[in-house]
């Protein structure tokens, strides 16, 4: 997952692949619509759209039309989150890649609510306010997450600041209250707890 983290975030730190990416949100592309799109030479965009079908972001699927030769479109393959956090002690990256969706009562009401029979304009209005339900609850969650992370960060900065005082005057205690607490910390905090305080001593 490391490694093709680093490679995902290599990928997308290119502003024209990133414009890419946000055109292919809106509809498939051929080659020469995209370079018409972005002002970009059609050589470069192939180049650009075999980086990002390589890292599995989009792919590509060929259409024959009514006239002329058959066109290569591009559509985005793969839905997945990247998440940075800076605090004044860490740097680091996460991915979020959904996978099946969990059957959950909202999965199951979503359901409901797209196999209706009712008429297309009563059932328009109640999937748009599920829709509007669904939006609300997932600023909430997003709301709550940020505050959780800021109490984290709180509490990660306090116990890095005991460590690095007792690194200073009594490693021996530092290394017992480690033992202690290691199982119990997160596995990737504990970890660099002890490259930072008890391996580097």
């Amino acid at each position: 997952m490391g490694e093709e983290l680093d490679m995902l975030l290599d990928v997308l730190g290119n502003e024209t692949r990133r414009r890419i990416l946000l055109l292919l949100t809106k509809r498939p592309y051929f080659v020469s619509e995209l370079s018409q799109e972005l002002g970009v030479g059609q050589k470069a965009v192939l180049e650009h759209l075999r980086i990002l079908e390589e890292a599995g972001l989009i792919e590509s699927r060929i259409e024959k039309i009514p006239r002329g030769r058959p066109r290569k479109y591009y559509m985005i393959k793969r839905g997945l989150r990247l998440e940075i956090l800076l605090t004044p002690t860490l740097f680091g990256s996460e991915m979020y890649e959904p996978k099946d969706i969990r059957k959950s009562p909202e999965y199951e009401q979503a359901r409901e609510l797209i196999k209706s029979t009712e008429p297309i304009d009563v059932k328009m209005r109640e999937l748009a306010e599920f829709l509007h339900e669904l939006d609300e609850r997932i600023k909430e969650i997003i709301e709550e997450k940020r505050e959780l992370e800021e109490v984290k960060i709180l509490v990660e900065t306090y116990i890095e600041n005991v460590m690095r005082r007792m690194s200073e005057e009594n490693r021996q205690t530092l290394e017992k209250i480690f033992k202690e607490i290691e199982r119990i910390l997160p596995k990737d905090y504990a970890r660099r707890i002890k490259e930072k305080f008890i391996e580097n001593i």
